[in-house]
Order: C-alpha cells, then sequence, then structure tokens
C-alpha cells in the first residue's frame, strides 16, 4: 500500500461516536450523496494513541526515504482481487461503516494521522512493517503538530457501497473518493475505488485490511448501477 493510501485508510476509522447516515441496507447498490470534501474539524478522536505507543507495535522504524520508495514501487504494480464474498450488511452496519470513511476522510484532511492510527487494529500496523513505511521521516511526521490540508489538497469523498458482512465477522466496503495529490491524478479520471475491510474489536469497528488500485475492476463506472454520486 503506498503511504498516502496508508495515511488515508488508517484515518477512516478516526471516529468514536459522530454518525452520518449515508445510506440503508436497501440502498446497497447506489453511493450516497455526500459532501465531497469531510471538514477537517469533524476529527474528533479520544484517546488517541502515541508515537511510541505505534512504535512498540510496528517496531524500529526503517531508513529515511525508505516508505517513499517502496511507494512508489507499489503504484507501478497495482492489486489486482476478486472481492470476498458474503451478506450484505444490514442498515445499522452500513452506517456505522459509512460514518467511520467519513469521519477518517475528515482527520486525514485535517493532518491528523495519529488521530487515524489510533483506530486501527493492531494486525494492520504490524503488515507495514515489511512495506518499509514507517520510516523515520515518516515517524517525524507523526510526532509533527497536524497542518490541515488546504482545500484544493482535501480528498472528495464520493462514496460507500457494497458494504458486506464476511464469513469471519468481519466487514468490507467498497470506498469511491478522488484525491488530490501534488503529483499527477491516480485512479481513473482521477476517481479511485479501495476496498477496506474492518474488523470489530470490543464494540469498535477497526481497520484491519486494505485492497487498493481496484477502480478499474469495481469503481464505479465499471460496475453496473453504482454511479458516483453528484
Amino acid at each position: 500500500m503506498s503511504r498516502r493510501k496508508l495515511l488515508a485508510s488508517a484515518s477512516l476509522v478516526a471516529s468514536l461516536s459522530i454518525m452520518v447516515t449515508l445510506g440503508s441496507a436497501l440502498a446497497q447498490d447506489a453511493t450516497p450523496t455526500v459532501d465531497r470534501s469531510p471538514n477537517p474539524d469533524e476529527c474528533v478522536v479520544a484517546g488517541t494513541r502515541t508515537v511510541v505507543e505505534l512504535q512498540a507495535i510496528y517496531g524500529t522504524p526503517a531508513a529515511e526515504g525508505a516508505g517513499e520508495a517502496t511507494s512508489l514501487a507499489e503504484q507501478a504494480t497495482p492489486e489486482t482481487m476478486t472481492l470476498p464474498t458474503g451478506e450484505p450488511a444490514d442498515a445499522a452496519t452500513v452506517d456505522a461503516i459509512t460514518a467511520r470513511v467519513r469521519l477518517g476522510f475528515a482527520c486525514y484532511n485535517a493532518g491528523d494521522n495519529l488521530a487515524g492510527f489510533s483506530l486501527v487494529t493492531d494486525e494492520f500496523l504490524v503488515t507495514q512493517v515489511g512495506t518499509a513505511l514507517f520510516d523515520e521521516d515518516f515517524v517525524a511526521s507523526l510526532e509533527a503538530s497536524p497542518v490541515p490540508l488546504t482545500e484544493e489538497q482535501q480528498t472528495e469523498m464520493i462514496g460507500v457501497r457494497d458494504v458486506t458482512v464476511y464469513a469471519d465477522g468481519r466487514v468490507g466496503a467498497l470506498v469511491d473518493y478522488i484525491g488530490h495529490y501534488p503529483s499527477e491524478a491516480e485512479g481513473i479520471n482521477g476517481l479511485e475505488t479501495d476496498l477496506w475491510i474492518f474488523k470489530n474489536v470490543d464494540g469498535v469497528w477497526k481497520l484491519d485490511e486494505v485492497y487498493q488500485n481496484l477502480e478499474a475492476l469495481y469503481g464505479p463506472e465499471a460496475t453496473p448501477g453504482a454511479a458516483p454520486a453528484t
């Protein structure tokens, strides 16, 4: 997973209590209409992890620059996959997962990476060690005070769809969004689609796994009846 996508996806679950009703079980096939750029002020997280606590999980960071090199390599080799199967989630679960996504994007737009990492599973953190994403310059960015992105840089949330309960109890959802990055646009015409999988830990949905770069196979334009919100 690229460094940028790690930050965005880890921030998805950055709220414990704020719920935004964006869909229901009857609207699984359509992407709900939402505000396109979640406001950084919506990023409110109680009990955020410290850098020391994170390092106790993911270990000693790699040398400065290792994460960027890994990100560039992974962008050149996007993942391909078949979506896991399961049962459509009920309305309450759809609302909970969608709220996590919206508030997570708010934390990403707020530049508050520690808030985002506070609500991911330990397993999620450990899996990033091998990709060298937690290098020295990344740790320095975690230790710095959050700086909100400008409106032009903020990620636009397009929608959440196909919220599915898997046999292992985890819940996955396709998330459509548009990122605004210093380099050239990613995705198809800027639209990106990822699969984010959440695990319920003591009553809290925490991000557990991410599959990125799925827009060609499972993006709104590739999925009949699931067009982007306008």
